[in-house]
């Protein structure tokens, strides 16, 4: 009995730590895809969305500004007549500027390569030059008739400039490029507050994968190329891109959105660390699981116990008497014979039968008969100590097992729970005739039975209801 209670609390602990396990396991994960979900799924665009409207809120008026100039019928003319007077165009140049508070404002004819500022300065370009780079960009680009470039610089305490760079175009023929440059502040407050509040890092590439814009002060040196060349086709070729890299054990999420009247792509991308809340939160399941574990197997095994002694006051009880059956009193008998044997405790044994109860069962039916029983035994577990063990040996017939006690004491025990039946009300008047025997040494227990078996039987023979005393 003991193995098998054993044996069954530990498949049930184990089945409830590997059910709680699995669980834990299972939320975890299941938490950490749907974290990762929400920022690539939602999170990231709605960063993407709202700095992109704001962005182009801000450079709407300088584009604005570069088309007009672009189409300005002095400009045309100016470039049209060989440049004509230079002054006009300085002066047309910071009008422009003022008017509408940018940075800057330029204009580079394309015959000459030359190079025309508000303030009055020329400069030669010169195409196989870095500076002039931007300006072979502007003339290679075909999606729009502008380009937006970057350009940080210590004079402007490294606050990035963008400039609007429109070509001027009449009757297909390209003139030149002009535009002015602007600092986008207050886009660069936005994205310092999504960097410091969310942890996410925003900056913009521009149609070759270049970063231009970035959310620190001074620009980093990488590129798209570098930093994620897998991915670089899908980010220049398509509005929207989504995707997750793991790099240096940790999971960056990016999302590049494009910006058509921009040209640029901005991306906006958050590294991925929950491991240490989820894996708070798995280690506090696998505690509270554990308690809870605990807390099944102790109600388990109280249930366990007191369906234990049911199941065992059942099989070791007779039903009727509500004493010991023969099943369980005989292990009882065997250890008390072991206690018994070397002589030193005394041991008597009571073989107890009720007179000519057949006739009662005949005369009066077995309902009667069982009444009969079960007074008897209730008298029994009146009359008889604690310590006394008593039992339904069958039928009609009890057994009275007494430690401690020598036969006179077992005797005169007997002759009390005799008379006293004599004496009490019962539905039937009834008698006993009890064998009373000492354990004797070295005795077996079959032997120990018999002879207080034949001393009932001596009473029996001797005229019924007395106490006889083995020999």
């Amino acid at each position: 009995m003991d193995h098998a209670r054993r044996r069954c609390n530990i498949t049930l602990t184990l089945l409830l730590l590997a059910g709680f396990t699995f669980t834990s396991w299972f939320s975890y994960h299941m938490a950490h895809h749907s974290l990762s979900e929400g920022i690539v799924d939602d999170a990231l665009p709605l960063t993407s969305h709202l700095i992109s409207t704001d962005l182009q809120k801000q450079l709407q008026g300088p584009i604005y500004v570069a088309q007009s100039m672009a189409q300005n019928h002095f400009v045309h003319l100016w470039l049209k007549n060989n440049q004509g007077d230079a002054d006009q165009l300085f002066a047309f140049l910071k009008k422009t500027k003022t008017l509408f508070k940018s940075q800057t404002s330029f204009l580079v004819d394309h015959r000459t390569k030359k190079y025309y500022h508000f303030d009055g300065r020329t400069n030669q370009l010169n195409l196989t030059s870095p500076e002039a780079a931007w300006y072979s960009e502007v003339l290679n680009y075909t999606k729009l008739d502008y380009v937006l470039n970057v350009d940080v610089s210590p004079q402007d305490n490294f606050n990035p400039i963008v400039y609007v760079n429109h070509k001027i175009i009449a009757n297909n023929e390209l003139l030149g490029v002009t535009g002015v440059g602007i600092q986008l502040d207050d886009l660069q407050h936005l994205i310092n507050y999504y960097q410091s509040q969310y942890k996410r890092k925003v900056y913009f590439a521009d149609h070759q994968g270049r970063l231009i814009f970035y959310n620190q002060n001074k620009m980093p040196s990488q590129s798209l190329v570098s930093e994620f060349p897998e991915h670089l086709d899908a980010i220049l070729s398509q509005t929207s891109y989504k995707f997750a890299i793991k790099r240096q054990g940790m999971q960056r999420l990016i999302n590049s959105r494009y910006i058509s009247d921009l040209g640029w792509h901005l991306m906006v991308e958050q590294t991925f660390t929950p491991e240490t809340k989820l894996t708070d939160a798995l280690i506090a399941n696998l505690l509270l699981g554990m308690v809870i574990t605990l807390c099944i197997l102790a109600i388990a095994q109280l249930t366990f116990n007191q369906y234990q002694k049911r199941l065992e006051t059942i099989a070791l009880t007779d039903k009727l008497c509500n004493v010991l059956n023969r099943q369980a009193f005989e292990p009882l008998l065997q250890r008390h014979i072991l206690r018994a044997k070397p002589g030193r405790v005394p041991l008597s044994l009571l073989l107890l039968d009720i007179d000519h109860f057949k006739q009662v069962n005949d005369q009066h039916g077995h309902l009667v008969g069982d009444q009969v029983l079960k007074h008897f035994a209730e008298l029994c577990v009146a009359v008889a100590d604690s310590s006394d063990v008593i039992c339904r040996w069958g039928g009609e017939e009890f057994m009275i097992l007494m430690p401690n006690a020598y036969i006179d004491h077992a005797t005169q025990f007997g002759e009390r729970l005799r008379e006293k039946l004599t004496a009490c009300d019962c539905i039937v008047p009834i008698t006993i005739s009890i064998g009373v025997a000492q354990y004797q040494p070295q005795e077996s227990e079959d032997d120990f039975i018999k002879r207080a078996d034949d001393a009932l039987y001596r009473a029996k023979r001797l005229g019924r209801n007395r106490v006889e005393m083995a020999a």
